[in-house]
């Protein structure tokens, strides 16, 4: 169900000047041109909050740059890992569970708050 009334003429609380649009619009095709040839790369990308992330470009879309970062045991706990295994495995007639295929997770970065991306 919506609260949408039809009748009510909607107050615009914000709205983008058109050059600022038009700028951003050339800022993210520069980077899909500029990262494009650097998938499967490893490289440090630095945001706009200061924080540096290594890994490497799995991907991009419209919108995000995808770095694929290796979590360790050092990692502050922020990934959850499904393969981690709390409590011993089960005792024999049973095979034992399968280890972790990798310790890699991918990290979506949002391409307006990147600063630096450079290889490593």
């Amino acid at each position: 169900m919506s609260t949408y009334n039809a009748g009510q003429t909607a107050t615009v609380i914000y709205q983008a000047d058109p050059a600022v649009v038009q700028h951003l619009h050339g800022v993210r095709e520069s980077l899909h041109h500029s990262c494009k040839p650097y998938l499967n790369h490893k490289v440090r990308v630095q945001t706009l909050d200061g924080m540096t992330h290594e890994g490497i470009i799995a991907g991009m879309d419209s919108k995000n740059m995808y770095l694929m970062v290796t979590v360790t045991m050092d990692t502050p706990r922020g990934f959850y890992s499904p393969y981690y295994k709390p409590y011993p495995g089960p005792v024999y007639p049973y095979p034992p569970y399968p280890g972790p295929v990798n310790n890699n997770v991918i990290l979506p970065l949002v391409l307006f708050e990147l600063l630096a991306i450079s290889l490593i």
